[in-house]
C-alpha cells in the first residue's frame, strides 16, 4: 500500500494552518491533499476505500452528480424559495392573472396545475379520498377558503382540459434591473 500511503500529503512545515497577509495572521485549517495517480482515479479502479471525492460533514463519502436533478432555485435558499413559491401559486388562483418574472413564473407553472388536477380529481371521488384532496391542496396554499372556490369551479372550467392550465405572456422588461417581465394566468 505504498501509493496510499504516498496518495494523501498534508502540509506541513512552520506555515502549515497560517497564512500571512501584511502583518496579520490569519488562521486557516489545514488541507489534506489527494493526488490521483494516472490510471484514473482509485474509485474508477473498485479502491473505494482510498478514494475522496467530496467528504460530507457526518464523516460519508458522498460520489454523487446532479442528474436529472433540475429544479427552479430562484437565487434563494429552500425556505425562502418554497414559500416564495407557494405565494406566488395562493395569488395566481385568487386573481387568475399576476405578473411577475419569467423564472418564478415558470417554476409555478407546476405547482398550479398540480393544485387543479386535486381539484378536478375531487369533483370525481367522494368521502375521504374527496377531502384527502383538499387536504392536500389545504396545506400548500395560504388560504383556505381560496380552496373551497377551486374546488368548487375548476371541475367545470377544466373537465375537458387534460392539463396546461396557464399561460405567460411576455411584457415590457423591468425598469431599474432590466429583468423579464411575464403575466402569468389561469386559460
Amino acid at each position: 500500500m505504498q501509493a496510499a500511503s504516498t496518495a494523501v500529503r498534508a502540509f506541513a512545515g512552520p506555515a502549515a494552518g497560517h497564512r500571512t497577509t501584511g502583518t496579520r495572521r490569519i488562521s486557516v485549517p489545514s488541507v489534506k491533499l489527494v493526488r490521483l495517480d494516472s490510471c484514473g482515479s482509485r474509485f474508477a479502479r473498485g479502491d473505494a476505500s482510498t478514494a475522496v471525492h467530496s467528504v460530507v460533514s457526518n464523516g460519508a463519502t458522498v460520489f454523487a452528480m446532479r442528474h436529472r436533478n433540475k429544479r427552479h432555485h430562484l437565487s434563494r435558499p429552500s425556505d425562502q424559495r418554497k414559500a416564495l413559491v407557494r405565494t406566488l401559486t395562493t395569488e395566481l388562483l385568487r386573481h387568475g392573472r399576476i405578473k411577475t418574472t419569467r423564472p418564478k413564473a415558470k417554476a409555478i407553472v407546476e405547482h398550479v396545475d398540480k393544485v387543479i388536477t386535486w381539484a378536478k380529481q375531487a369533483s370525481k371521488l367522494e368521502g375521504a379520498a374527496m377531502e384527502h384532496k383538499r387536504n392536500l391542496a389545504k396545506s400548500f396554499l395560504y388560504d383556505s377558503d381560496l380552496v373551497s372556490n377551486i374546488f368548487d369551479e375548476a371541475a367545470e372550467r377544466y373537465e375537458d382540459r387534460p392539463g396546461g392550465y396557464t399561460r405567460i405572456t411576455p411584457t415590457a422588461a423591468r425598469k431599474g434591473d432590466n429583468a423579464e417581465m411575464v403575466y402569468i394566468e389561469l386559460v
